[in-house]
């Protein structure tokens, strides 16, 4: 049962977000609407950029409130198109995602227990102290098949990747975690 709990960990650990939407900007130009529906104010632009990107497709971006007079300028906004601003606003709308990329796709895994996976990728041991860091490696390495977890190694790199894509039967009970 902790072999299961330590993989799903493993996996939400390498599950890679999305990056962050980019932003284009406008002098004299503002964005419609407040987001939400009422105003919401940050003292900086990147604390707005944050909050706005939390909100998803309800926040089109940011605009700068030249003219109001607290710390809280930089605003939350509806909409995605600008318009010409009389007073001289300021805003940032999101752009869409590059067309055909959702963000880095997730690799599973499948684990094992008393298994182990043949050869080294790259042909000589790479070895690493936590699940996590050998997965990320493996994911970015061509000819990794998988991870397995050296239990009698003398060092703290146990976590070594493994050529191989099929189970072993191990003789010292070692663990494994293959691409699914």
């Amino acid at each position: 049962m902790k072999f299961l709990v330590v993989l799903l960990i493993a996996l939400a650990a390498v599950t890679a977000r999305p990056p962050p939407p980019k932003y284009a900007g406008g002098n004299g130009q503002y964005l419609a609407g407040y987001a939400g529906g009422k105003r919401k104010g940050f003292k900086n632009l990147k604390a707005a950029m944050g909050a706005c990107n939390r909100m998803r497709k309800a926040c089109g971006g940011v605009t700068w409130e030249r003219r109001h007079k607290g710390a809280d300028k930089f605003t939350l906004r509806k909409g995605n198109a600008f318009k010409k601003s009389p007073s001289g606003e300021k805003s940032w709308k999101k752009l869409p995602p590059p067309k055909g990329r959702r963000g880095p796709r997730k690799q599973r895994y499948r684990g094992k227990n008393g298994v182990y996976l043949a050869g080294y990728a790259g042909g000589k041991r790479h070895g690493f102290k936590s699940l996590k860091q050998a997965l990320d490696k493996c994911n970015a390495v061509k000819d990794c098949g998988g991870v397995t977890f050296e239990r009698k190694h003398k060092g703290a790199d146990k976590f070594t990747l493994r050529k191989g894509k099929s189970f072993k039967k191990s003789p010292s009970g070692e663990k494994s975690w293959v691409k699914a």
